[in-house]
């Protein structure tokens, strides 16, 4: 064979090998959907309040299992709770293999560990909550809420496991913490709007909102653990008045 017909085979080649690498690639790309997410992306809080965040997943099939970590500037924040969500504890009963708060995990920083994992058949499919995650805001700054995952260090995936253990490509999403300095005076105009009772904000009043409610159930305005926006008549006290309206809405969306 002479050097120009090798030329053109070499040419030929290329032409047939390169669409089906792109078309590999499009479909690796186009197989992440699955998200798991800071919810609220962003939330403003004053010195000195107790708030809650929520990690969430959405486009998920046959999950069994995840681990990730979520790390803060423990300057700002102090956590003070770390609990598992519900979407996997509604498929069957779970092992939880990690709960860790550390908030001296390095110089200014903190994080939190969990891995959980269903006992026995079963999956989940769809949305959910993941897990719960309170914090106390101690002094004026901004700090990320950045999920992610080690061994091996992923910035932006967590890890999430199917059958035989194997892994579920995913995109995971921080969030961010806006800390303002307390105002002492009241605010004249008092509430624009009362809390809305679907306190988790997924769009819709069910059985997860009513656990946020139960979960902070009797405490009161001032403690460690009384959440505002869970105090839906906003008397200052989380109480069955606040079950009864979300209960009466229930499976209503919003």
């Amino acid at each position: 064979m002479n050097l120009p017909e090798k030329m053109l085979l070499l040419l030929l080649m290329s032409l047939l090998i390169f669409p089906a690498v792109s078309a590999t690639a499009q479909g690796a790309y186009m197989y992440v959907k699955t998200t798991v997410y800071v919810y609220p992306e962003e939330i403003r809080v004053k010195v000195g309040e107790t708030f809650e965040t929520y990690i969430k997943i959405r486009d998920v099939s046959g999950l069994q299992g995840f681990d990730f970590m979520l790390s803060y500037d423990s300057t700002l924040l102090d956590c003070i709770a770390l609990e598992e969500g519900t979407f996997l504890s509604n498929v069957n009963d779970t092992f939880v293999a990690k709960q860790e708060i550390n908030d001296e995990f390095g110089p200014g920083c903190g994080r939190v560990w969990l891995a959980v994992v269903i006992l026995g058949k079963g999956y989940a499919d769809g949305n959910g909550t993941l897990a719960v995650i309170r914090f106390n805001a101690t002094a004026v700054g901004e700090s990320v809420l950045d999920l992610y995952s080690d061994y091996p260090y992923k910035e932006d995936e967590v890890k999430l496991t199917t059958c035989g253990s194997e892994a579920i490509p995913n995109k995971a999403l921080d969030g961010h913490v806006i800390i303002e300095a307390t105002n002492s005076d009241p605010d004249p105009l008092g509430p624009v709007d009362p809390p809305s009772p679907d306190v988790n904000g997924d769009g819709i009043v069910n059985i997860e909102d009513l656990l946020i409610i139960a979960s902070v159930y009797g405490t009161v305005k001032g403690d460690i653990g009384y959440y505002p926006n869970v105090d839906l008549d906003q008397n200052g006290k989380i109480d069955i008045c606040d079950l009864v309206i979300a209960a009466q809405k229930f499976g209503q969306t919003v």
